[in-house]
């Protein structure tokens, strides 16, 4: 089976040459168990395009990787991890590794819930993080369940079923979330969701308990607050700045109040892209470890992330067992299609497969054997790339129509990531609730910044997503954008500022 792209993060300031810093993050990936005894790597040309260096770097480095010990070139075959590397794999990864055999089976009020305004057939959904279906592999989809139901129907047909998930679906992601995003994950620590808010009731029934002390960013994800403040968590909004949840904020909560949970995003932090930097990353661990805290990682820019250098989860620099990292193929394949995971160490996973047999049972096996031969026949990485190309090119035209029809007025950054832009309000005393009504108005649907803040204050921006429509829809959407701004702008004059 063909691998995914070896993901690798470079320094490119530091001192060190680029083919040592490849050299320790493969030796170490070793160590830790991310990447195993017997591996192939990839070939020295594609690793090169992957990284954005020379070839001559990836040749010097696994020169390196093999008079280390490390690694064991075959002719006509590639390079492999050797099967005795010099240093043994280390125990305290953050995920350890288990048995992932078959499973044992052991002994509130809250806010409307949101929805999106529908368009007509010549609107213009711009919602953040949807996709566009269209570019779904219906076809290959069709195939793939066809086979689950003609040649395993006793299998999947009928309960006998394990909590955490499809055994080999587990597999193909932790292969997935190796090479994508960096973790050393075993199929035991993974529990298969049906997506975002399936997730989130596990969370809520595993992690805390109703009154305990939950963070949640602000802004932030607004689904999260929702389904914690249902369970009954007491939370508390941690503000942000240029790298993600404050610090001294952070701080000064664990000092006084006994916290069972952070939830956070930081590869990017969600909505607003900002990119945490590796100190605090560190910090932010210690102090949740010192505090007896879980850190819950969402990861919803999960497949859509630069591939040069990219911003690793949280989850895998973790090395206590803190982080539980959570994410879907959602935004991949289709909305409809929600089949999320979570990471876990082996006796949260556990608890967390228990409490999916309570509210689960039996799951979804049909869809998740059909999942799982997209994987098999190597269709879900095709169809990554094929709609990361699509993605990427649509991103770059929304920013750039964005920026000729609302220049004036909006401050947008190409985050080169996820499948929403976040853009800031420059236009003074600007009603951008109004705005957003207006724009609904003429079929553009996008959500205001206030639905972001915790206690949905007025912020002068706005989330929108770009990748359901092509570069002429984008224009048409952005023009209409333009004139609903410019009839709320002749109607709010002598408007106070913010």
């Amino acid at each position: 089976m063909a691998t995914w792209p070896l993901i690798i993060q470079l320094d490119r300031e530091a001192s060190d040459p680029l083919y040592l810093q490849i050299v320790r993050a493969v030796g170490e990936g070793i160590r830790k168990g991310r990447i195993k005894p017997g591996d192939p790597l990839p070939g020295t040309r594609a690793l090169a395009e992957s990284l954005g260096v020379n070839r001559t770097t990836t040749i010097a480095a696994y020169r390196e990787l093999e008079a280390e010990g490390w690694i064991v070139s075959r002719p006509d075959r590639g390079s492999f991890v050797t099967d005795t590397p010099p240093l043994p794999a280390t125990e305290d990864a953050s995920i350890a590794v288990v048995d992932s055999g078959s499973w044992t089976s052991g002994a509130p009020d809250t806010e409307p819930f949101f929805q999106p305004q529908s368009v007509g057939y010549e609107g213009f959904r711009l919602i953040p993080d949807l996709p566009d279906v269209r570019l779904a592999p219906t076809a290959a989809i069709h195939r793939a369940g066809g086979r689950v139901l003609n040649r395993q129907r006793q299998r999947f047909l009928q309960p006998g079923w394990d909590p955490r998930g499809l055994l080999d679906l587990r597999a193909s992601l932790c292969g997935m979330l190796r090479d994508l995003r960096g973790m050393a994950v075993d199929p035991g620590n993974l529990v298969l969701t049906r997506g975002l808010m399936s997730t989130l009731n596990l969370v809520s029934r595993t992690l805390f308990a109703p009154g305990d002390a939950v963070v949640v960013e602000s802004p932030g994800h607004f689904r999260v607050a929702e389904a914690f403040r249902a369970a009954g968590a007491r939370l508390f909004p941690i503000g942000l700045d240029d790298q993600g949840l404050r610090l001294e904020e952070l701080e000064a909560l664990l000092a006084r109040e006994p916290v069972k949970l952070i939830h956070l995003t930081a590869s990017p932090q969600y909505p607003t892209h900002a990119a945490m930097g590796p100190e605090r990353r560190q910090r932010i661990l210690d102090l949740a470890e010192a505090a007896g805290a879980r850190i819950l990682e969402g990861d919803f820019t999960f497949g859509f992330h630069r591939e040069k250098d990219p911003l690793l989860p949280l989850a895998s620099q973790d090395t206590k067992g803190t982080v539980v990292y959570f994410s879907a193929l959602d935004q991949i394949l289709a909305p409809g299609l929600q089949v999320g995971f979570m990471a876990a160490s082996a006796p949260l996973a556990k608890a967390l497969a228990k409490q999916r047999q309570l509210i689960d049972w039996p799951g979804n096996p049909v869809l998740e054997a059909t999942i799982e031969e997209l994987f098999r026949d190597d269709e879900m990485r095709r169809h990554l790339g094929r709609i990361r190309r699509v993605t990427d090119e649509r991103r770059e035209s929304m920013v750039d129509r964005l920026q000729l029809h609302l220049g004036h007025a909006l401050e947008v950054e190409n985050p080169r990531q996820g499948l929403s832009l976040w853009a800031k309000v420059t236009v003074s005393g600007l009603p951008v609730e109004d705005w957003v009504q207006r724009c609904a108005a003429k079929g553009v649907v996008f959500f205001p910044g206030r639905l972001y803040d915790f206690h949905r204050r007025a912020v002068p921006a706005v989330c929108l997503g770009f990748a359901a429509h092509g570069v002429a829809d984008q224009n048409e959407a952005c023009e209409r954008m333009a004139q609903a701004l410019q009839e709320v702008r002749g109607g709010a004059s002598g408007a106070s500022g913010w």
